[in-house]
């Protein structure tokens, strides 16, 4: 089972292994672009890490007897599956596998990274999940790397979250996320680009939109 994929690393995995922004960053570190060095942390890991610590059951529960649109459950239920996330054991030496891939990033020194939620139903056309999972700028070293990581997939698990898949119909069980782990630069700027102009859903106008710094 893989569970971190270099952006560099042969082959390209689907959205369902890596979600939407690790697949966006392969494929264009794979057309040659210029792209901060980094990794994924793939959804097998998250997978397998509900499957070893009893969360499973905990999930079951939430779909089956968990009032959604009472706040007072909904927030008491997932806060137990976060909790659960942040004090359980990762599988399968997934934290030395992350520390090695972290420490090749900066050749063996430790270096600054975004840890940032990489969702496989980002920007669906029924549904956008984007925003919603957290991301973390400026993390450094391996251990903070690994807790950023849970952290993200705890995101999964907020009261907001939960109301919008029940609100939409996803199950709660096939929710997954992946996390991408990429070097921070020193930005002078940065933005988005939109293909399509979304004020006027012209196809043939494209969008930027930029700040100084990080944005």
């Amino acid at each position: 089972m893989t569970y971190i994929h270099a952006f560099t690393d042969p082959g390209t995995p689907d959205r369902a292994v890596i979600g939407g922004k690790g697949l966006g960053l392969v494929r264009l570190a794979a057309a040659g672009v210029r792209v901060p060095p980094g990794f994924v942390v793939t959804t097998a890991s998250y997978r397998d890490f509900v499957a070893e610590n009893g969360l499973s059951d905990i999930i079951d529960g939430l779909v089956r007897e968990v009032d959604h649109e009472d706040a007072e459950a909904l927030t008491a239920a997932t806060r137990q599956i976060q909790e659960r996330i942040a004090s359980g054991a990762l599988p399968g030496g997934l934290d030395e596998r992350i520390a090695k891939a972290y420490s090749g990033l900066g050749a063996g020194e430790e270096v600054y990274v975004a840890v940032r939620s990489s969702g496989t139903a980002e920007d669906m056309g029924d549904a956008s999940f984007a925003g919603l999972y957290d991301s973390y700028l400026d993390i450094k070293g391996a251990e903070d790397v690994v807790d950023a990581v849970r952290r993200c997939w705890a995101s999964l698990w907020t009261p907001r979250c939960a109301a919008y898949r029940k609100r939409l119909g996803f199950d709660h069980r096939d929710a997954e996320v992946a996390v991408v782990v990429q070097q921070m630069v020193a930005a002078e700027t940065a933005g988005v680009l939109f293909t399509a102009n979304p004020l006027t859903e012209r196809t043939d106008e494209y969008v930027i939109n930029a700040s100084w710094g990080l944005g």
